[in-house]
């Protein structure tokens, strides 16, 4: 257990909410993909403008918590830390806005036979940041309720990483276009890069438990 007071309760509010603020973009994203898929761009509009809104006001929260954390919030030797973990935690956002931004200006062309596998990743990328969200949550409560969530952030991300290299492999040994091999290949590294980061969030999370039990 972490003590709060004014300040420390206001650091938590944040990422919470910086945290809530991900999911959105990833549910949006979510169906970024089927308007892609169809060509919808014009919906696919509104619903990158709405992500890029979300992605500023998560980054808005993020400035103002580190601006709390320099101002007092927390002992000294737990500022840095949280620190860490606020831009870490910022990475996941930045990465999901790049991903929407890609899939839209991109104009990214995406063949039908691997349409439900690029699901599946992506699933299985929003599944280990959720995970995640769970395991931050829980985290100035009890740092032994955390531990089945972080193993299970980084069970998750395994798994993703599996599906990422059989639809890559899937996708070289495909006989579309190298160019369009090429931008779905970078499309499927930004899609796991949501579970990498994740994963590295979770690693700061374990980081931190050990230290504040030595």
């Amino acid at each position: 257990m972490i003590f709060f007071g004014k300040k420390e309760k206001s650091i938590r509010e944040s990422i919470n909410s910086i945290l809530n603020a991900i999911s959105e973009i990833l549910e949006s994203v979510d169906q970024l993909f089927e308007l892609v898929f169809n060509e919808e761009w014009n919906r696919a509009k509104e619903l990158v403008d709405f992500i890029r809104a979300k992605e500023s006001e998560a980054d808005r929260i993020r400035r103002n918590a580190e601006t709390e954390l320099y101002s007092g919030a927390f002992l000294p030797n737990m500022r840095g830390d949280l620190l860490g973990l606020i831009e870490s935690i910022d990475r996941i956002t930045n990465r999901a806005e790049s991903l929407a931004d890609m899939l839209f200006l991109q104009r990214v062309t995406i063949p039908v036979n691997i349409r439900k596998h690029l699901l599946e990743q992506f699933s299985k990328s929003k599944e280990t940041f959720e995970m995640l969200k769970i395991a931050c949550e829980g985290f100035f409560e009890d740092f032994d309720a955390i531990r089945a969530q972080i193993i299970e952030v980084e069970n998750k991300e395994h798994e993703e990483d599996a599906i990422e290299r059989k639809l890559i492999e899937r996708l070289f040994s495909s006989d579309i276009p190298l160019s369009n091999k090429l931008q779905l290949n970078e499309l499927v590294r930004f899609i796991g890069d949501i579970a990498d980061l994740s994963e590295d969030v979770s690693d700061r999370l374990e980081i931190i438990i050990m230290k504040r039990r030595m």
